[in-house]
């Protein structure tokens, strides 16, 4: 999978995928992008701009594409136009939500538009999947966020739970399986998953979820001390259903390797909705943490 930041959000964030290793592009007015998207004024300004995107497109080698914009900046206006370049592969998008409070009414409005559309367009099926994130519920969800570094460490928790998400998709259960989600199931977000109140807090609100998966992860260690993992993992699981249609996928345990230098358990949880999926993580379980 390569990667393609439209606007300054996207462009921000390509530059922490690219330091994991991810291939990534850029389209921003700024200089050193990928391509430079010359000063426009207005959203009808922006989809009108003709952009010659031969230097991305010739450079991908993926049949899948992640891209990642926010719908607040004019370059939005663009978005559908440039992703139309690219229909001949899968494409995701990682879509970030701003805090509305700081927002003029026009760029309300711009960023609802932008956010509809694109969910629209899933729906339908031009897009694999849309996953959502909002700034502010990821602020209100994390202790380390100031003033300071507010975007910075929003947007690194947005790639840090990606990456995982890859990374999970990839390793081999110790037992369970997740289901892949229904077709119909495009839409998704993220979020944290508190093990010790049963709290669900998700990166962006959403509501007819219609399928949850659970991914726990532990060390080896925790597996080996911990004889009661599988009776508590199997508690919490049976208090997550919200009403009869929705669908808990079998849980799955998975030896943590990559990640046991920084934490004791990880717990990553997907909601797959009807129109909406979560992907949940916590980072913040101790052994002690039951």
């Amino acid at each position: 999978m390569e990667i393609i930041g439209i606007g300054n959000a996207g462009k921000n964030i390509c530059s922490m995928f690219e330091d994991k290793g991810y291939k990534a592009y850029t389209i921003d007015s700024s200089a050193g992008s990928s391509i430079v998207f010359p000063k426009v004024k207005t959203m009808e300004e922006a989809e009108a701009v003709e952009l010659d995107l031969s230097k991305i497109k010739n450079s991908i080698v993926s049949e899948e594409i992640l891209f990642v914009l926010s719908g607040a900046g004019i370059i939005s206006g663009a978005c559908l136009k440039i992703l139309e370049e690219f229909k001949d592969k899968q494409i995701n998008i990682i879509y970030i939500e701003p805090d509305s409070s700081f927002l003029t009414n026009q760029n309300k409005i711009r960023e609802k538009v932008v956010r509809n559309v694109l969910q629209e367009f899933t729906r339908s099926g031009l897009f694999n999947k849309i996953w959502i994130v909002s700034n502010k519920n990821i602020s209100n969800l994390s202790t380390d966020i100031s003033i300071g570094n507010y975007f910075e460490k929003i947007n690194e928790k947005i790639v840090d739970i990606w990456h995982l998400m890859q990374y999970y998709t990839g390793t081999n259960p110790i037992m369970g399986n997740i289901e892949e989600p229904k077709e119909i199931n495009r839409i998704a977000t993220f979020g944290i998953y508190d093990l010790d109140n049963d709290i669900e807090k998700k990166f962006y609100d959403m509501s007819e979820i219609r399928e949850k998966h659970f991914y726990f992860t532990f060390s080896e260690d925790t597996l080996a001390e911990t004889g009661r993992v599988l009776q508590i993992v199997s508690s919490k699981l049976n208090k997550v259903r919200e009403n009869e249609f929705q669908e808990i996928s079998t849980l799955s345990l998975i030896q943590d390797i990559l990640l046991t230098k920084y934490m004791s358990y990880t717990i990553l949880i997907t909601f797959k909705a009807r129109q909406i999926d979560y992907l949940f993580h916590n980072i913040g379980v101790t052994k002690n943490g039951y």
